[in-house]
């Protein structure tokens, strides 16, 4: 799939092959593909036993009340006793019937359908880690959220509801044509107008279902601007400005509805006349031949209400078949996350993946002839980049926005697209291990940490690897007097950021990763925590590789070696002495 329809529309603006979607959702419930056929035998059972109940019904009126009927052949010289038991017994099995298929098929394929969410988020979890970047955080929720839950719900329902409706319409029309050919000739022209009409109806509503979609994500990304933004907003005064933003998108997200109630409309408008026209005609069938005695009077009956249940059943078709047409759209949203190419799919110019032989990563880190980008489309970054960085050195990267700093940290965790060259780890290339083997090798201090809800420990400890004493003793060396069982708010907003970033540095302890990548973590805190930290960086993280992404020129001073980048290339290395005497504070940016 092109991984271009994630940048700046929405997908899904296809609007063929809805049936092989539907296919494709079956093969992934395999459950259902098993119901099919035991569902299908199940509407048709149905559909004759109610066309029966009705023949029944009529012999049943013509018996004299003194007398019990005679037997009736049915078909192939089949007989039965019309009779009030038989109807009741023919009722409760038909009702019995009836629930065990609803039941069977799509209760059961609501439960069976989970599976589909975790699919997709295991499709979002080894995706490109910039494609969090590029789409929308309210796209991605109403993805996973919305389309998941309604092909979960739905799905099977509609699925089910219109396999047993165009079962009973062959049904119910096979049996009219054992009544009369001429009646059951007449319903042909309404099928496929029916057919004609669904083929030209599910386009818009499938499309219909994607603005929708788009729509209702756009107001769920709302939660920026109400939630983080709407205190600037009143500070500037510009809040009815902001209601006025989110009023807008839930008006044009409510425009897609009205849309999707007119289509609907107009088609079971254009179904109900059909349909009357078809009645017309059979009663007309009908009346002739009783007039000229070719059909009984029970048996014109039978037809007549054959007739009007097959009107019954295309309106209802017309209506399952919108909303099965819709589930086609929530199965090609569903799938797209579900095909989402993997990470290194995305990465481009990159050798065979290997394992590194043992002793291959004592060496240095070499950028060699790099050359990157974002995307396969979009512009280079770091351009021929070629640069060593001595194992065991504390390197200090500069220069200003959008130099590239961020960029040659990114490719280190390979969360790029490779244009060429190659990243070496002593003799090892960084672009051929398996990628969790290459991320292993860094460890990160952001500027500002995310922390999740949960405890002390299991923040630090993310997979459970270190002992309460380890994790006690990386909290001590960074002075952070916290017990390991402390409650987190999502985002550690109970914790200072100085004691959010102690609280990483603790955890970069713990890993012994040989790479650490800080981007300038002390630039928000204190100048106690700042001592604290630097601290660690002399002793505790002494040996190790420590590259640091540097806005203030103190922290530039610590370094071994400081590297100025402009434009994704290298235009100044040397000592903290030879770089700060004609570095100005905006080349820091």
């Amino acid at each position: 799939m092109a991984t271009e329809h994630f940048t700046t529309e929405e997908g899904a603006q296809g609007t063929s092959g809805s049936f092989g979607l539907l296919v494709r959702y079956l093969r992934h419930v395999p459950v259902l593909r098993l119901l099919i056929i035991p569902t299908l035998l199940m509407a048709a059972v149905v559909a004759g036993a109610y066309q029966l109940f009705i023949w029944l019904s009529g012999e049943i009126a013509k018996c004299s009340s003194e007398h019990s009927c005679a037997p009736r052949e049915i078909v192939l010289g089949l007989s039965l006793e019309p009779s009030l038991a038989l109807l009741c017994a023919l009722a409760a099995f038909v009702t019995l019937l009836k629930a065990l298929q609803w039941n069977l098929f799509e209760t059961v394929g609501q439960v069976a359908s989970r599976g589909l969410l975790r699919e997709m988020l295991q499709g979002v979890a080894r995706t490109r880690t910039t494609f969090f970047d590029e789409y929308p955080s309210g796209k991605i929720i109403n993805r996973l959220v919305k389309d998941s839950d309604s092909l979960r719900l739905f799905g099977p329902i509609r699925l089910g509801d219109s396999m047993a409706g165009i079962v009973e319409l062959i049904v119910v029309s096979v049996m009219m044509s054992f009544a009369s050919a001429a009646a059951a000739l007449l319903s042909v022209p309404t099928f496929i107008f029916f057919l004609w009409l669904q083929r030209n109806i599910a386009p818009m509503l499938q499309k219909t279902l994607v603005l929708r979609s788009a729509r209702f994500g756009e107001v769920l990304h709302r939660e920026t601007d109400v939630i983080e933004g709407v205190r600037s907003f009143v500070l500037y005064g510009q809040l009815s400005a902001l209601m006025e933003r989110l009023a807008s998108s839930v008006y044009r997200f409510m425009q897609m509805h009205f849309l999707r109630g007119g289509i609907e409309a107009w088609g079971r408008c254009l179904t109900e006349i059909a349909v009357a026209v078809h009645s017309s005609a059979v009663l007309g069938a009908v009346y002739v031949g009783i007039h000229y005695g070719h059909v009984t009077p029970v048996v014109g009956v039978v037809i007549i209400t054959g007739s009007f249940r097959l009107g019954t059943i295309f309106s209802w078709l017309t209506w399952s078949f919108g909303l099965l047409f819709e589930t086609a759209g929530h199965c090609r949203r569903v799938f797209e996350y579900v095909d989402l190419p993997i990470e290194e799919a995305e990465e481009g110019n990159t050798p065979v993946p290997c394992s590194a032989a043992p002793g291959a990563l004592e060496g240095d880190l070499q950028f060699v002839g790099y050359t990157m980008s974002y995307r396969d489309a979009t512009p280079t970054i770091l351009d021929d980049l070629s640069l060593t960085i001595a194992r065991g050195s504390k390197v200090g990267l500069v220069g200003r926005t959008g130099a590239g700093k961020s960029s040659l940290v990114q490719s280190l965790f390979r969360m790029v697209h490779v244009k060429s060259g190659d990243i070496r780890v002593g003799a090892a290339s960084l672009l051929a291990m398996p990628l969790d083997s290459a991320r292993s090798l860094f460890a990160v201090v952001p500027q500002d940490p995310y922390l999740f809800e949960g405890t002390i420990r299991s923040n630090i400890d993310r997979l459970g690897e270190f002992t309460d004493g380890e994790i006690t003793e990386a909290l001590r060396a960074v002075q952070l007097p916290l017990d390991t069982s402390m409650a987190l708010r999502e985002g550690g907003t109970n914790l200072s950021l100085g004691q959010r970033q102690l609280l990483c540095l603790a955890r970069v302890m713990l890993t012994k990763r040989p790479f650490v990548i800080m981007d300038e973590p002390t630039s928000g805190v204190d100048t106690i925590t700042d001592a604290i930290m630097q601290s660690v960086l002399r002793t505790a993280l002494h040996g190790r590789t420590i590259i640091t992404i540097a806005h203030r020129l103190e922290t530039l001073s610590r370094m071994d070696r400081v590297i100025e980048l402009e434009d994704g290339r290298v235009v100044r290395d040397g000592t903290p002495a030879e770089i700060l005497k004609d570095l100005t504070p905006a080349e820091l940016a």
